[in-house]
């Protein structure tokens, strides 16, 4: 009876210690701009759902996400490491895209991920959202995203398992016949279901929800990943929120991504036990595209190491567990905390009171203090940044840093040599305008250091090799390629402004494929075959422009097809014009790459397949 009693009261001890684990919602957002939410100055577009997460809790401005771009973002913060130790220092695209990088194809499952060390110890784990950490494109054999640590998962195009694909409608468009983008993904993992777009996030909302219930009626802790994508382009709001240009179009869809937020964010508040041991963690991936999104005061975007590229607007909110916050109307501002994603991982273990992974070194520190409102201390290692190995050159700016260090007050930037130095006083000048590193030469020598010996410590991509030169893109107009070719962005023709005439001689055996693509879903342009028609395809700031010819293509094909200065297409096949169309604008410069024969990466065109089935005998480009 005795031995019975003790047994007993350790099952007890047990079960109200697993209870009293914190649960975790973690709301990471893609694509997202610092200045966004207008908790944290956004004046064109209201968040009130964010804005009352923010006024509960607690709203810090010195944030970091670890890259400043999605991949090797979501890689730091799932495991509390620099995504450079992991090869993921790019968004992953297709294999041959990854390797022309120098990296992984996904995300190795043996990282010290968060979920997996909380699902050991109790935790109900489930990812809802974007993944983007393996499996894409033509990469269909990546582990499972319940091979890192999810009891369940609900996905996206970019990652193996269930998903949830977009469907698109327009303003007149027959609400019957909707649009579909990112079709292809149906292979990557089984059980796709098809929804509107602009309802996608509701969509993950409404299949955590029941997750979380199930865990709390099991009387389990649960961390929750909920990424949604909306506010990463093509952006597809509601037909009757409908907005004229990229930015209307960006805002409306950030408007409502908010308002689904709701309904989580409710589920949570208007449960007594859940509102008093949950805590919810809002931030973006990294800076907003140009055009879209804002970064407030801070200088740069999506890619840049500069402050807009890689500072997060996070938001806490635990009314249970900060105790600064219990019965308050008005939320906390940390404004002094210098910490970021990776450290995280090690904080919420500790908050969970579960063990860290034995041999593993975090790159993150553990900072339950800050995190839970109760100091104003920062991490005391310096937070370190290396571009993307691919954006050397991006959004008008031809030569970007390609390291960066924040230390203390200091934001220091420099190229992997240590040239180009930039030095910037973050108390004085958040927003990198006055370079003073000519005043502080030490200063400048020993964050060079530091700079260099952590990216040479870490495994390298391809970084180095390609570096942006576009004085010598620029100066030749006349290719001559070959089916198969396939040139990264920085080999590929320089064609903005420039007039593009495509000859070409092929044999398509009455199939459809690709003949030529340059760039991807956001610029480039592409010539192919759709249902035996032939079709020269123009992308502008993610808007397709086709010209379609009107019969079906039999036999050996001569064709030359053109894309003037302003935008004006023509296709001709043995000398007649066969079709046109007007893009209304110049073509600007892609960053993806070009092929022959194919579109590996993002594509350009609206296509049926990609590879070509046929015989390609020529293929030419002159630009004028």
């Amino acid at each position: 009876m005795k031995t019975l009693c003790v047994f007993l009261f350790l099952g007890l001890l047990h079960t109200s210690a697993l209870a009293a684990k914190p649960n975790v919602i973690l709301v990471f957002i893609d694509d997202m701009g610092w200045g966004d939410f207008s908790c944290f100055g956004n004046e064109a577009a209201q968040t009130p759902e964010v804005d009352r997460m923010a006024k509960e809790g607690i709203r810090f401005e010195q944030f970091y996400v670890n890259s400043p771009i999605c991949s090797p973002s979501r890689t730091a913060i799932s495991t509390g490491q620099y995504p450079q130790r992991w090869k993921i220092t790019s968004y992953l695209s297709n294999r041959d895209h990854n390797q022309q990088r120098g990296m992984a194809q996904w995300l190795d499952p043996k990282a010290p991920m968060l979920a997996r060390s909380l699902q050991k110890a109790g935790y109900a784990t489930g990812h809802f959202g974007k993944w983007h950490m393996g499996g894409q494109r033509n990469v269909d054999d990546a582990p499972a995203i319940t091979d890192y640590g999810f009891d369940a998962s609900l996905t996206n195009f970019e990652g193996m398992g269930p998903k949830l694909l977009p469907l698109t409608l327009k303003p007149g468009q027959d609400p019957n016949k909707p649009g579909r983008i990112w079709g292809d993904a149906e292979r990557l993992g089984k059980g796709v279901r098809w929804m509107q777009r602009s309802k996608i996030t509701e969509g993950f909302v409404d299949e955590a929800i029941p997750f979380m219930k199930k865990a709390a009626e099991a009387k389990k802790p649960f961390y929750v990943n909920l990424w949604p994508d909306d506010v990463h382009s093509p952006f597809w709001p509601p037909v009757d929120k409908w907005g004229n240009g990229k930015r209307e179009l960006y805002l409306q869809v950030l408007r409502e991504m908010d308002r689904q937020f709701g309904k989580l964010f409710d589920f949570v508040r208007d449960d007594d036990t859940l509102r008093e041991n949950t805590l919810v963690l809002i931030c973006s991936d990294n800076g907003p595209e140009l055009g879209a999104g804002v970064a407030g005061p801070f200088r740069g975007y999506k890619t840049h190491l500069y402050e807009g590229g890689v500072r997060s607007s996070l938001i806490a909110w635990g009314p249970g567990l900060i105790p600064s916050n219990n019965n308050e109307s008005t939320g906390k501002v940390n404004g002094k905390s210098v910490f970021s994603a990776v450290d995280l991982v090690p904080t919420l273990l500790d908050l969970a009171d579960v063990p860290h992974p034995k041999g593993i070194k975090y790159d993150g520190e553990s900072l339950p203090d800050v995190l839970l409102g109760k100091s104003n201390a920062s991490r005391k290692q310096p937070l370190l940044f290396r571009r993307p190995p691919d954006r050397d050159a991006y959004y008008g700016d031809n030569d970007l840093p390609d390291l960066a260090i924040r230390e203390g007050k200091w934001k220091f930037l420099c190229e992997y040599d240590g040239t180009d130095a930039e030095l910037y006083d973050m108390e004085k000048d958040r927003g990198e305008t006055k370079n003073l590193a000519d005043k502080h030469p030490e200063l400048v020598a020993r964050l060079t250091k530091v700079c260099i010996d952590w990216h040479k410590s870490l495994p390298p991509d391809n970084g180095p090799s390609m570096i942006h030169k576009p004085k010598k893109r620029t100066k030749k107009s006349a290719f001559d390629l070959k089916q198969g070719e396939n040139l990264s962005g920085g080999e590929a023709p320089f064609c903005e402004g420039r007039k593009v005439t495509i000859r070409a001689k092929f044999e398509s055996q009455g199939k459809d494929g690709v003949i030529l693509a340059q760039g991807g879903d956001k610029a480039g342009y592409s010539l192919y075959i759709r249902d035996g028609k032939l079709v020269l395809g123009v992308r502008r700031d993610w808007k397709l422009t086709e010209a379609v010819a009107a019969s079906s293509l039999e036999g050996s094909i001569a064709v030359v097809a053109t894309i003037g200065r302003t935008g004006k297409m023509t296709i001709s096949v043995a000398g007649k014009q066969v079709a046109a169309a007007d893009a209304k604008g110049k073509l600007t410069q892609p960053g993806d790459g070009l092929q022959v024969g194919n579109d590996l990466i993002k594509p350009v065109g609206k296509y049926t397949t990609t590879k070509f089935p046929g015989t390609i005998t020529k293929l030419s480009l002159k630009f004028d």
